[in-house]
């Protein structure tokens, strides 16, 4: 089951709930402050390579094979 990323509302306490896909709109009750007022979020990702090239990225210079050389914009 995914975890998602809720916000209240009343109390602007942010909290994570381990739901079914099916479930993920339904009302949530804040942790914090047990209000009702909550929102769904979105979640943010955040991934480093390293300065590696990670599958599916190029810079589409061709000159250094999707990495970071001096002509590419990244």
């Amino acid at each position: 089951m995914p975890i998602y990323e809720y916000t209240c509302k009343d109390c602007g306490h942010h909290f994570e709930l381990l739901r079914s896909m099916k479930e993920a709109d339904s009302p949530a009750t804040c942790e914090h402050c047990q209000g009702e007022h909550t929102q769904r979020s979105l979640s943010v990702c955040y991934a480093s390579s390293g300065g590696q090239p990670v599958a599916g990225s190029s810079c589409g210079c061709g000159g250094c094979s999707g990495g970071s050389c001096g002509s590419c914009h990244h």
